[in-house]
């Protein structure tokens, strides 16, 4: 079977990657997965057989630091990592209605609003970076998401401690059910914020009326949230539930 142009390196168990596969269903574009990960495999429990795929030369070549997801796109040339700069290119390249709304080449003046609004729906993806997510501090204090994934689904079954590299660094993880409130806490926060964003503004999606990318960093995470809020402790994180127009589709799950 012949390689298709788009080739993503991941594994859709990873919230960094459930965003470029959601919006690769948005652009339409066919695609293959493939996949990589230095940590988790089929089980999607830490400690077990891991996916591997990292020493892949095509995966080397577009992500230096070896981090999923990476994306090749033989017909461009492109060779990328870092899931929001594959969101945005994807976009631009395949889908350019998911940056805002477009502007009829007859109205040339309208160009400033246009731009306008794709800085806007890409300021809440700089958002969800700099604020939501945690980066480079991945299973640190403040990686609520994280901590919840790792405490709730991902440690090994009987609560054995097991040690997690990222990032180029290791530690050792045991199950803490302060952790577990600390970030069930945190989420409820953060996600209570986006409720009320959505509710003043008055409109489906964060950056208007139109799905763009600025719900797809914060619709994979809003995702993930109302199937961990399942597993918490009764009465833990008393939250609205994940907002409405931040719903990834099943194929990203």
């Amino acid at each position: 079977m012949a390689t298709r142009r788009l080739v993503l390196y991941g594994r859709s168990s990873s919230l960094n990657t459930q965003r470029v596969l959601w919006c690769l269903h948005e652009t339409g574009v066919p695609f293959d997965l493939r996949l990589t990960s230095a940590t988790l495999g089929e089980s999607g429990r830490l400690g077990g057989t891991v996916f591997g795929g990292t020493e892949d030369p095509g995966f080397v070549r577009c992500s230096p630091f070896g981090q999923i997801p990476a994306l090749s796109d033989s017909a461009t040339g492109a060779q990328l990592w870092e899931s929001a700069s594959i969101i945005r290119y994807l976009a631009a390249v395949y889908k350019p209605s998911l940056l805002g709304p477009a502007v009829p080449a007859y109205r040339p003046k309208e160009a400033g609003y246009r731009l306008a609004q794709a800085a806007r729906a890409s300021a809440w993806m700089d958002y969800h970076l700099s604020t939501f997510a945690a980066g480079a501090n991945i299973y640190g204090h403040d990686d609520f998401m994280g901590n919840l994934m790792t405490h709730l689904v991902r440690m090994p079954a009987g609560g054995a401690p097991v040690t997690v590299a990222a990032h180029g660094a290791q530690r050792q993880m045991q199950f803490c059910d302060e952790t577990v409130a600390r970030a069930a806490d945190a989420a409820a926060a953060q996600f209570g914020r986006l409720d009320a964003h959505l509710r003043s503004a008055g409109t489906p999606y964060l950056a208007g009326d139109e799905l763009t990318v600025a719900d797809i960093p914060l619709g994979v995470e809003a995702f993930r949230w109302s199937l961990l809020r399942r597993r918490l402790p009764a009465g833990a994180a008393e939250a609205p539930a994940a907002p409405a127009a931040a719903a990834a589709p099943a194929a990203a799950a």
